[in-house]
């Protein structure tokens, strides 16, 4: 499924927009007042938004820093009949994927949906990999994770048997247990994963 959000005030051409993606394979959602918006739509993926910025209730960048403020990431690309040079630069400074100028053509319209799509799969790929990655650091006990960042810092198992009082026997099976749960080979790919934590 490839699902675009259309949001527009005029409403001829968010409905002749939302038919044209229907008929092109796509499935959409048509709204004429970013307050419904952010109101009733669930976040689907991978998604884009093709966002107006000239709107009564709302313009396009604030609708924009109001998505944000919710953690909601789906890609934007606006479209706009007439835009200040201070808004494009905002609106693509806070992470729009790309800015049309109406009347655009159909092909600039389509390729700008096809990289926010790109874009939303790479981000729920990235958010799944590090759901995933911190259920595999929560599995470690207390102890192990207490191993695990000074492992991941580069101490070696002789001195960090000696700071933490325990035997060197006892910290290679730590070592094992821990590169095992976080599903690694090497301290390399386990202090990268740390990192990736931000636990580093």
């Amino acid at each position: 499924m490839k699902h675009v959000y259309v949001i527009d005030d005029n409403e001829v051409i968010g409905t002749t927009l939302g038919q044209t993606l229907d008929r092109l394979g796509y499935t959409s959602e048509v709204y004429s007042d970013p307050l419904v918006f952010l109101q009733n739509s669930m976040p689907v993926s991978p998604a884009v938004i093709l966002l107006d910025m000239r709107m009564p209730s709302m313009s396009g960048v604030e609708l924009q820093q109001r998505l944000k403020e919710v953690g909601r990431k789906t890609p934007i690309v606006f479209v706009s009949g007439e835009s200040l040079s201070s808004e494009i630069v905002l609106a693509m400074k806070q992470g729009a994927v790309d800015f049309l100028i109406k009347p655009f053509n159909l092909d600039d319209l389509l390729t700008a949906v096809e990289v926010g799509l790109d874009k939303d799969r790479q981000q729920t790929a990235t958010a799944s990999e590090q759901r995933s990655l911190q259920a595999r650091y929560d599995s470690l006990t207390p102890r192990e994770k207490e191993v695990c960042g000074l492992l991941a810092q580069g101490w070696l198992s002789k001195k960090i048997a000696a700071d933490l009082g325990i035997s060197n026997a006892t910290i290679k099976v730590h070592k094992a247990r821990i590169l095992e749960k976080m599903q690694v080979t090497s301290l390399q790919q386990l202090a990268l994963s740390v990192e990736q934590l931000g636990l580093a």
